[in-house]
């Protein structure tokens, strides 16, 4: 407890530190009227801390949810037994102002959701669950959401991650780290025998783009002579295959439970440690501690560019004043191709249009290739297994047709924005960090289809997490995870329409390959037309902005060089005190920059560490 307390401490200081610099900084910035990016790096402190999320993953019957119910101190939260095997996520959530111990909400493909008793929650989340197994039921929950009142840990959501279909290395994407997002992945193994090659492989292909990976040996109750020898196996084997240490931690789930039914604080607390689960507890709240700065790097970051032009453009003005009439020929070149320009309105406007198409149909050409491939993947997967396999678990293949075709939507999206800002937006506005961060977020929020509700505008008020659309903050680009970081509704608000035919793939399942296949190809379609959909949306909402905020970018740079030039004129006229003074002036401003620069560079070093 008083580790936690002193880490808590810790980034109450270090959210202090990034307040006063984004402060101190946004004072320089307005001064030099750049109010814009001011504001931006404000929104960015200002904003809610992001997602801390623990997504468990791991082969079949390798104690997924009786390690998240250890970890959260009770025994019968998330469906646990012999031959019970989750079909489903789940998610854990800590909410304190709850008006019950604890409730569950499934959350169907249709967009609607509801809430059930936590102990009826196996019989639709689990393989051999009553309303799994029921031939009429027209659609079965993708995720499921717990909340609890009270917890042993707090501000994290645990997901419980499904056990049927084998150990898909696609879950990581789930704990991909984002602007918004500080994840940690858990991959479960046992103390039965060492790392399999399948996990091997998983802990490799995940570590590429997750920085967050542990492992952890569960039953060492039942293997008391031999755990730690493979904890410590373990370990060497990733060291040599993967070329760099990672943390494995053993732990009995079952001796963590058992702590929870003694009445002894004391006695509680021991065998919590002697599990393992108290040490396992306390380092993802270190690692996810570690990455709580993000909000606050983030607007750092912000100011710092700002700052860095700033910088740039002072120094400019300072060199042109020592030269003197010397820098004159260079300023009034500028300025002149400056105005040029703005004389070119109509052609560099339509040079946009035909940019921003151009953009739309390399877009859509990357999608086709995506949905191809999740088409090939299908087609191929129930031809080489059959339907049966499907069958045995429509919840699971459902879910991840429907991961399969948001992730084709959010790559697309995300590939789109990164063309726009890397071939429109950065070669247009060099000196100005602000106009990309306004724009992108205008395209994004002129995405969402207000029409469209999911299940997921309900749960936000009990701060639930529906797992299978955490995916949806996180892939694609760094652009676009930072993006939809900024609200917790973007791309998943946005991919509603698609929501209703992936709901009809429970019927097709049952209904036979050709059916199947049938709706696999028109749900493709339908993907494609609302990404299309979404594409144009995008160009249309883009397209004004940018000629707008450039007709003001050429404006204001033309100004400030016409204002350079006056300046240098004026010393060159004056006498060397008059310019002594000046050059003063703005040494002055340099320094205050600099140490404004200096500030933002030492925090931003101190969190990357």
């Amino acid at each position: 407890m008083a580790a936690q307390a002193q880490g808590a401490t810790e980034r109450k200081s270090a959210a202090g530190d990034a307040s006063a610099i984004v402060d101190a900084a946004s004072t320089v910035l307005r001064a030099y009227k750049m109010d814009t990016l001011a504001d931006v790096a404000a929104a960015k402190l200002a904003r809610d801390r992001q997602a801390r999320t623990v997504v468990v993953v791991g082969e079949v019957q390798r104690g997924k949810s009786s390690l998240v119910n250890a970890l959260v101190g009770q025994r019968d939260l998330c469906p646990v037994g012999v031959e019970v095997t989750s079909s489903t996520a789940v998610s854990v959530t800590v909410d304190s102002a709850l008006d019950v111990d604890e409730t569950a909400e499934l959350f169907f493909p249709s967009g609607t959701s509801r809430t059930t008793p936590v102990d009826e929650l196996a019989q639709w989340v689990t393989t051999d669950g009553a309303h799994v197994r029921d031939p009429q039921a027209d659609e079965l929950p993708t995720s499921a959401a717990v909340a609890v009142r009270t917890a042993r840990v707090s501000d994290m959501t645990m997901v419980d991650t499904p056990g049927v279909g084998g150990l898909d290395v696609g879950l990581a994407k789930l704990a991909t780290q984002s602007a918004q997002q500080a994840c940690v992945l858990v991959l479960v193994c046992d103390a039965s025998s060492p790392l399999t090659a399948p996990e091997m492989e998983f802990v490799r292909e995940a570590s590429s783009t997750v920085d967050s990976v542990i492992v952890v040996v569960t039953k060492t109750d039942k293997n008391l002579r031999r755990w730690r020898e493979i904890v410590a196996e373990n370990e060497r084997l990733l060291t040599r295959e993967i070329g760099r240490p990672f943390p494995v931690f053993g732990v009995s789930s079952l001796l963590a439970s058992l702590s929870t039914e003694l009445a002894d604080p004391a006695e509680q607390e021991r065998l919590e440690h002697e599990s393992g689960i108290a040490t396992l507890r306390s380092e993802l709240t270190r690692r996810l501690d570690a990455a709580a700065e993000l909000p606050e790097a983030d607007a750092v970051r912000t100011c710092l560019e700002g700052l860095k032009v700033l910088r740039s453009k002072i120094s400019r003005e300072l060199d042109a004043v020592q030269a003197g009439a010397k820098a004159l020929p260079d300023l009034t070149a500028e300025r002149d191709r400056l105005t040029e320009l703005q004389e070119q309105a109509r052609e560099w406007e339509q040079y946009l249009a035909r940019d921003l198409t151009l953009l739309r149909q390399q877009a859509v050409d990357g999608l086709e290739r995506r949905l191809d491939d999740v088409r090939d993947k299908w087609t191929l997967y129930v031809n080489k297994h059959g339907m049966q396999v499907l069958r045995r678990s429509e919840q699971k293949f459902t879910a991840d047709m429907l991961t399969d075709l948001q992730l084709a939507m959010a790559q697309t999206l995300a590939e789109f924005l990164q063309r726009l800002h890397d071939t429109v937006v950065a070669p247009r506005f060099t000196d100005d960090p602000a106009v990309w961060e306004e724009l992108s977020s205008q395209i994004v929020e002129s995405m969402q289809d207000k029409q469209i509700e999911t299940h997921q505008v309900a749960s936000k008020r009990h701060g639930l997490l529906d797992p299978t659309l955490l995916t949806m903050g996180v892939v694609g680009s760094s652009t676009l995870g930072g993006i939809i970081g900024l609200g917790a509704l973007g791309i998943p608000v946005v991919v509603g329409a698609v929501w209703v035919g992936v709901n009809l793939g429970f019927r097709a399942i049952r209904a036979g390959k050709a059916n199947l296949l049938t709706w696999l190809r028109e749900t493709i379609g339908a993907t494609k037309a609302a990404t299309g959909r979404l594409l144009e949306s995008a160009v249309a909402q883009a397209r004004p902005e940018i000629v707008i905020r450039y007709r003001n970018y050429l404006r204001e740079n033309i100004e400030t060089l016409q204002n350079t030039i006056n300046e240098v004129q004026k010393a060159a006229q004056s006498d060397s005190a008059s310019r002594d003074k000046t050059v003063t002036r703005l040494t002055s401003n340099l320094e205050v920059v600099d140490k404004r620069i200096a500030s933002a560079e030492k925090y931003l070093a101190q969190v990357k560490r």
